[in-house]
């Protein structure tokens, strides 16, 4: 087979296939069935379909963080009331000297009150029971235990103080009607705070000529004691 003879086989060939292929493509239009035009009611339910599917939740933004409210200033502590300085005590009228008559009852008792103390001693020394009977004396002088007499000796008040202290209290029981341990304290503190016999008879009313009495008559019982146990 020459050149034209094969052209015109494959021309021929090439045109067959051309005219099948078409063929092929007209029945498919033919049967292949034209879409139909929706219809109202699908529409309306296309459309209620999509209007039923909700759109995504927006998410919320997150609250605002509230800004903390400011620290009110607490209020400057208020400044204290200064303390009033106390008023001074006032000074305690000074004692009147002691009246010339005073003086000298105040400088008897003084006397007497030291030969009570030497007459005292003198029967301690003579006896070994002498404490005792001293005590003993001066406690019926007085009519009082003779424990008192040994307690006040306790506090270091010698015999001749006792007398003239147990003198004094005897007044001011009667005189402020108190107990006779009342009365004690009272005389005691005076003359301990360094008052004399005089000053103290005074300031509670009291006779101290009547003290000098008293110890005169003790010291007088324990004269007599010591003479007796000296000549014994």
């Amino acid at each position: 087979m020459d050149t034209k003879d094969q052209v015109r086989y494959w021309g021929g060939a090439l045109g067959a296939v051309a005219l099948v292929g078409a063929i092929v493509v007209a029945v498919v239009v033919v049967q292949t069935p034209a879409p139909r035009p929706k219809t109202a009611a699908q529409t309306q339910a296309a459309v209620r379909t999509q209007s039923a599917v909700k759109p995504p939740a927006v998410v919320k933004s997150q609250a605002v963080v509230k800004p903390q409210a400011a620290v009110k200033p607490q209020p400057a502590p208020k400044p204290q009331v200064a303390v009033q300085p106390q008023a001074a005590p006032k000074p305690q009228a000074g004692v009147q000297p002691l009246t010339v008559a005073e003086r000298k009852i105040s400088e008897e008792l003084w006397v007497e009150q030291k030969k009570l103390d030497t007459d005292s001693g003198r029967v301690k020394a003579a006896t070994p029971d002498g404490r005792r009977r001293v005590a003993e004396t001066i406690a019926k002088q007085f009519n009082v235990p003779e424990k008192l007499v040994n307690d006040l000796r306790g506090r270091k008040v010698a015999d001749g103080e006792i007398t003239a202290a147990l003198a004094l209290s005897q007044q001011l029981m009667k005189h402020d009607k108190v107990t006779r341990q009342q009365a004690l304290d009272r005389i005691l503190a005076a003359r301990k705070s360094g008052q004399g016999w005089g000053a103290i008879a005074r300031s509670l009313g009291l006779k101290l000529g009547d003290v000098v009495t008293d110890v005169k008559k003790t010291d007088k019982q324990l004269a007599k004691l010591a003479t007796v146990k000296v000549a014994g």
